[in-house]
């Protein structure tokens, strides 16, 4: 506890460091900047900044900025252009910011705020500045050039400051997942001998919501592996065959418990316990990167599952389930071993990367 407390203390002292350089860089633009609108930088360098904790955060906050910045100002330029009264601009700039508060509730999608937002701004100052010679025109132009200046002054102070954490934050994920479906296989594996748990919709429940907390994390991992898309796939495909191993593991308790096998004895049992040893060696060598040792157990756990499709229990149809879906999760496992994320993670942690 106390060096997670300790690490986010770090973080928190990185955060205010790049805060305080960007607004002083921002401020120090603005101020050499002769234009009307050149409040705009510091503003937008504040905005992108607020929050951020790796320098792939502000990339995506930056992105997002640029984007509801160009969408906004194409909004609020056509609406300038169709009615260029001032009854209408007020309508509009109600319109538009009832828009910006509703957009707050879409979190995945921050350039709908900056969209709704900068629409409003603009709004607002077209209406303030009608009379004068500050046209529309020359808002919207300035609003995209210094909104983009604030936000690429934002990500270049993070890249030097703030630490790069999604690829180390990939790893951890990879174990913990591999971790996850193997407490839930053995708690499934151990009904046979009458020790398991009878917990199958609780598991599924569990199975779907950690489903739901990996894909909100999708889009810091698809800015972490931007130009690595290939990589990125596999790193999905890679959740997602763990979510289908998972589901699979349930279908194994469910068949347990509907079919009321007996407790298993003799060579079924101990052949039982020897999967449960494998798959636990065939996870922990993933873990640890270590793809021909998880090859070798591998080839055991085939062997093992082989004459467990040979038991009585499997020719009579009591364990033909368990024994079917045991195989196919042994070919899923085949599939991460010799997956590319694998070797790509053993590559970034044998080179002495962030993975380390």
């Amino acid at each position: 506890m106390a060096k997670r407390a300790d690490s986010r203390n770090h973080v928190l002292m990185l955060q205010m460091a790049a805060m305080a350089v960007t607004m002083a860089i921002a401020e120090g633009v603005s101020f050499l900047c002769s234009a009307e609108q050149s409040f705009w930088i510091p503003l937008t360098a504040f905005c992108v900044s607020l929050y951020i904790d790796t320098p792939l955060t502000a990339l995506r906050r930056t992105v997002n900025r640029i984007l509801g910045s160009i969408y906004g100002v194409i909004i609020a330029g056509l609406v300038c252009l169709a009615f260029p009264e001032q009854e209408a601009m007020l309508v509009f700039l109600v319109v538009f910011a009832g828009l910006t508060l509703w957009s707050r509730v879409f979190f995945k999608f921050y350039y709908f705020f900056v969209a709704f937002m900068t629409a409003t701004v603009i709004m607002l100052l077209s209406i303030l500045m009608i009379h004068t010679p500050l046209t529309p025109d020359y808002l919207i132009t300035e609003r995209l050039i210094f909104t983009a200046g604030g936000a690429f002054i934002s990500l270049a102070v993070s890249a030097v400051i703030m630490p790069s954490l999604e690829r180390l934050d990939m790893l951890r994920t990879y174990r913990h997942y591999l971790t996850r479906f193997y407490l839930e296989y053995r708690a499934s594996l151990n009904r046979l001998s009458g020790t398991g748990p009878e917990e199958g919709a609780a598991v599924i429940q569990g199975v779907f919501r950690s489903a739901r907390d990996y894909s909100e994390k999708l889009p810091l991992w698809s800015y972490a592996l931007l130009f690595n898309r290939f990589v990125y796939r596999s790193f999905v495909r890679f959740l997602h065959r763990i979510h289908k191993m998972r589901i699979m593991n349930a279908a194994v308790a469910s068949s347990i418990d509907s079919v009321s096998l007996p407790e298993a004895e003799g060579r079924t049992a101990e052949l039982l316990a020897e999967n449960r040893r494998m798959t636990k060696k065939v996870l922990l060598s993933l873990m640890l990167l270590d793809r021909e040792r998880a090859q070798g157990y591998l080839r055991k756990l085939s062997a093992v599952n082989e004459e467990l499709s040979e038991t009585e229990e499997f020719r009579d149809n009591r364990m033909a389930t368990v024994v079917i879906a045991i195989r196919d999760i042994e070919l899923d496992l085949s599939h991460l071993t010799n997956g590319t994320l694998q070797l790509y993670l053993a590559w970034k942690n044998s080179s002495g990367h962030e993975l380390r």
